[in-house]
């Protein structure tokens, strides 16, 4: 349920689409659609169906990483490759074939990406926004302390003498911490000019600003959106009704001043786009777009629905119900990251972006009753989303990724009461363990760069046991971790390749059993061990069909591995792969001949996911998805997860029941991988039919019944399921 087939083949190369631009001057039905990718510009001629580049690269380095297209009323086009490419520049075409390079000769040496904005009433102006042009333009620094350095230009094109004009001077740098045109490394930027008024030019990084003067002077500019204007910490918040990180901006074709703006927030809608003071009004009602990083849910309150989650650059949210209608309140701002809830929610954590972290506790509202920060003073390096997890036989115990090091707090369950509205980092409870990744940090423009811890899991079953993971494909154990600072143990396993470990999953009831999975594309994904816990470890690869080339290698189309899981249920495990294009699972290992199998299909579908987390109790699992929100099931046995096996040997079916034995009553699921008449009965051992159950037409896929055993003596009996083409038994236990 929404609470907010095999893996599909995509080249990394065309990851990234950046913009599409559609020629409004062809009226065919199947008419010119202009894509910026990866690399390069590409052009259909018949609305898609088919692709050519016609300028940069698909195929060979250097490629520009970003790239930028615009069509003009006319039908003449733009273009913008970034300056590590090999066809970098901004170009002019009058077909979209044939290009002229117009950059002008003052234009910054090194640029990333290149915004474009096509004046509406007059389409020989053009402005171009050019984003880390380190050195040229004006310089601009975020709430952090780090300086980025951007331009504006503008292009008056005449067939006999274009003009160009540096408009940088003028890009705006006043206020606080976080008002600013700040474009994160290019992440946010557009640029557009008013349909009608070639003066008015709306700009946006960070924050969304506008000009009456084409940004000709710095003097006749009003912030209209983004971060609240002046904010300052501890609590910052957005514009009235708006949101931070400009990505697009539109108008309404019957009226001018009616402007449609999205960002990290959604889509915003004002009515008067030139008023002194821009008033807007959300439109994300029903628009299904959550971008989840992480869940979290109570691991042993048994039919709890509570749920948590941090969303991308929309904080953390929070719901008591599974129900897809459930309001969900927000109690943290900022990029909602790791998130946690102690065991029958004594307390809360949330964490923010680069490592700021809260513990809370909250009232019957939902909304925060205490609340105190608790990273830990010296901590550094943090990922952007940074991992931290509760020790599952310990509420007061915690582990946190910090950089080069291992942290643990001790003392989770007197924090709030020394540090109530604390808004400081703290020494509570923190240990530092030694640093023990092999390479070290060097300094990169202020910012310490190199390896650094990127996923972290501790033991259930015996206790004391964290592993962590690298960015640099390097895998450690500590053992009897809750006390001092052992030293860490490299359990990288040979086989592992150059990457990124994103997740690490431990069998709660074997430490020694552990599975890795590598983020990245074009390397071999998922890694598993029975004996990670032993001197000598030993590692077999595990991703099976999820990679192209199931061998060895993982060079090929497969898709992005995010989280692992490894999931106890009453009648074996259920291993669960949260990847870029959908969840799966499979209940069998069997090396690189594994089968993993999509689950959610028709729910969950494509969806990229990027974490999962479960409650054995009662089978809950709760998946993160970066763009539909959170989705939830509950798994109790592997007869509830759709095997690739079922899915490649038509006709088949899988039957199961839970709880087993059952004193009163049990839930039969069973799926078919085709629709059939089905005869579905109780037998005892002599084969005889005590009940029949159900019979007749069935569809394909999972279905379920609830059986009562009123009527049958206690006893080992039969369960059966009869098709067309095939017969399934399961021994069925009655207690009374």
């Amino acid at each position: 349920s929404t609470v907010s087939g095999t893996p599909q083949s995509f080249d990394n190369v065309w990851d990234i689409i950046w913009n599409v631009g559609i020629n409004p001057s062809d009226t065919t039905t199947n008419g010119t659609v202009y894509a910026s990718t990866y690399g390069a510009i590409m052009k259909s001629t018949n609305g898609g169906t088919s692709w050519t580049v016609v300028k940069g690269s698909a195929a060979s380095s250097p490629f520009s990483y970003f790239t930028d297209v615009a069509v003009a009323p006319s039908g003449v086009v733009y273009a913008t490759l970034s300056s590590d490419g090999s066809q970098k520049g901004i170009w002019r075409s009058t077909n979209g074939t044939t290009w002229t390079n117009v950059t002008p000769s003052g234009f910054p040496t090194t640029y990333g990406r290149v915004k474009i904005g096509i004046s509406p009433s007059d389409e020989n102006q053009v402005y171009f926004f050019a984003g880390v042009t380190t050195g040229f333009g004006t310089p601009d620094t975020n709430f952090m302390g780090q300086v980025e350095w951007n331009s504006l230009w503008k292009y008056h094109y005449d067939a006999t003498n274009p003009k160009w004009y540096d408009l940088s001077a003028n890009l705006p740098t006043t206020g606080g911490l976080f008002d600013k045109q700040y474009v994160q490394g290019g992440y946010d930027m557009v640029i557009k000019v008013h349909p009608t008024d070639t003066s008015i030019v709306f700009l946006g990084g960070t924050n969304l600003y506008r000009s009456h003067s084409g940004f000709f002077t710095s003097g006749n500019t009003t912030f209209i959106g983004g971060y609240e204007h002046g904010g300052a910490l501890p609590v910052i918040n957005s514009y009235m009704n708006h949101h931070p990180d400009q990505h697009e901006i539109a108008f309404d074709p019957s009226n001018a001043n009616s402007m449609y703006s999205t960002n990290d927030g959604g889509i915003f809608k004002t009515n008067n786009d030139t008023a002194s003071t821009v008033a807007w009004s959300p439109l994300n009602n029903g628009y299904l777009t959550s971008m989840f990083y992480t869940v979290g849910i109570d691991h042993i309150a048994s039919g709890d629905s509570t749920i948590i989650g941090g969303a991308q650059d929309n904080g953390s949210w929070f719901a008591k119900s599974n129900n897809p209608q459930a309001l969900w309140t927000s109690p943290r701002g900022g990029d909602g990251s790791y998130c946690a809830i102690a065991n029958n929610k004594l307390n809360y954590y949330f964490s923010i972006q680069n490592g700021k972290m809260m513990q809370a506790t909250l009232n019957a509202s939902d909304s925060v009753q205490t609340f105190s920060r608790i990273d830990p003073i010296g901590g550094k390096g943090y990922q952007f989303i940074n991992p931290f997890t509760l020790d599952p036989n310990n509420m007061n115990r915690m582990y946190l990724a910090g950089g080069k090091n291992l942290w643990r707090n001790d003392s989770l369950d007197i924090i709030y009461s020394l540090h109530t509205k604390n808004w400081d980092s703290i020494s509570t409870g923190w240990t530092l363990f030694p640093d023990t990744l092999p390479i070290p940090w060097v300094p990169v423009n202020g910012i310490l760069t190199g390896a650094s811890i990127t996923a972290v899991a501790v033991s259930k079953n015996p206790a004391n046991i964290v592993y962590y993971g690298t960015s640099n494909k390097h895998l450690y154990r500590v053992d009897n971790a809750n006390s001092g600072t052992p030293a860490a143990v490299d359990i990288t396993g040979s086989l592992f390749p150059g990457g990124y470990v994103s997740s690490i999953a431990i069998d709660p009831a074997d430490a020694g059993k552990v599975m890795v999975c590598f983020s990245n594309y074009n390397v071999y994904s998922i890694f598993y061990s029975s004996n990670a816990d032993s001197p000598a470890v030993t590692w077999k690869k595990v991703a099976g069909n999820l990679e192209q080339n199931s061998d060895t290698t993982g060079i090929g189309k497969g898709p992005s591995v995010r989280w692992v899981s490894i999931m106890p249920v009453f009648d074996g495990t259920v291993f669960l792969a949260a990847t870029s294009t959908g969840l799966y699972a499979t209940d069998t290992l069997m090396g690189t001949s594994t089968l993993w199998a999509q689950q959610g299909a028709s729910t969950i579908g494509n969806s990229i996911c990027d974490m999962i987390d479960y409650r054995i109790t009662d089978g809950l699992v709760a998946v993160a998805t970066h763009s539909h929100g959170i989705f939830t099931t509950n798994i109790t046995s592997i007869g509830q997860v759709l095997s690739a096996h079922e899915l490649s040997n038509l006709p088949t079916f899988r039957l199961s029941n839970f709880p087993n034995p059952f004193s009163s009553s049990t839930a039969i699921r069973f799926t078919l991988s085709q629709a059939e008449k089905i005869n579905l009965g109780i037998y005892n051992l002599q084969g005889e039919n005590i009940q029949t159950l159900s019979e007749g037409s069935f569809s394909s896929g999972e279905h379920q019944m609830n059986f009562s055993n009123a009527n049958i003596s206690q006893g080992a009996y039969f369960l059966i399921l009869r098709t067309e083409t095939a017969i399934q038994a399961k021994k069925l236990i009655i207690i009374k």
